[in-house]
């Protein structure tokens, strides 16, 4: 027994050196992704929303997410059966992208059998980094990087899809609170949630009902937006008129999804595409 677990941290070690040999050959051409900081960190304060746009696959599966000028930023690739979401910092379609790894996602998210739960964590958790692997939160359920609830609510004559996102609190410093099991933290969906400073609550803006288009409608400023059920905007718990993210169908499988403060780019792409079964 002891020689398997021995063997396997072996293998293991064996891989992550031989990947951190590749990272630094491919580091040297100006392509290598792989600290996670930029897409967990908060965008930096603005009055506007700062625009990128998704495009899905056909088969409704895979995701990349694009600045609005074009350029890649993040892969997703769902598997409905498995209920889950893996999220990668490399384009599979982009054969300079050569580090793009299946069995490596960044990020996971999970979701409940009734699809109304969604949890995604970090693979690697910030507090646990250079803890051994046996004492890391791996052992207990990862580094929790936003929490999503979703319900349903009757709006004139439509349905209106609701969500509540929960995401890490800010220091006074705007550092970013650490959700994970280790730092007793990182129960969400087990757990009552709260809003405060360990955490801040993110709820959708309700849409009026138009009698004349016979429809639910939102304003997505700046956006020709097409009528869509996964159409959403979400606006800070405590101030319910200040939208900070929104998240709008603009082709048949492309969506423009604008945030900003206190928003990370992996936060909002998850949050968009937990909206993935509603009808």
């Amino acid at each position: 027994m002891y020689k398997d677990v021995a063997a396997a941290y072996d293998e293991e070690e064996e891989s992550d050196t031989e990947r951190a040999f590749e990272i630094a050959e491919i580091l040297e051409q100006g392509l290598a992704r792989e600290i996670v900081t930029d897409f967990m960190h908060p965008l930096r304060r603005s009055s506007k929303l700062w625009r990128f746009h998704v495009v899905r696959s056909d088969d409704r599966c895979q995701y990349r997410l694009f600045s609005d000028e074009g350029d890649f930023l993040m892969f997703a690739h769902a598997f409905p059966e498995a209920r889950k979401v893996h999220f990668f910092l490399y384009n599979p379609s982009d054969k300079k992208d050569s580090l793009f790894d299946v069995s490596r996602p960044a990020f996971t998210m999970n979701w409940n059998e009734a699809r109304t739960e969604w949890k995604l964590v970090q693979e690697k958790c910030e507090n646990c980094q250079f803890s051994p692997k046996h004492s890391s939160c791996s052992c207990c359920g990862k580094q929790q990087v936003a929490f999503v609830r979703h319900s349903r609510a009757p709006i004139g004559d439509g349905i209106f899809n609701c969500m509540q996102a929960f995401i890490p609190g800010l220091y006074s410093d705007e550092s970013r609170v650490i959700w994970c099991p280790k730092l007793g933290r990182g129960n969400l969906g087990l757990e009552p949630v709260e809003d405060g400073y360990e955490s801040q609550q993110l709820v959708t803006k309700k849409p009026a009902w138009n009698e004349e288009v016979e429809s639910l409608v939102l304003d997505f400023k700046g956006r020709s937006i097409q009528s869509s059920a996964k159409n959403f905007q979400l606006s800070l718990g405590r101030k319910p008129e200040h939208v900070i993210c929104q998240y709008g169908k603009i082709g048949s499988n492309t969506f423009s999804l604008d945030f900003r403060y206190p928003l990370s780019v992996i936060q909002a792409f998850a949050t968009s595409l937990t909206t993935m079964f509603w009808a």
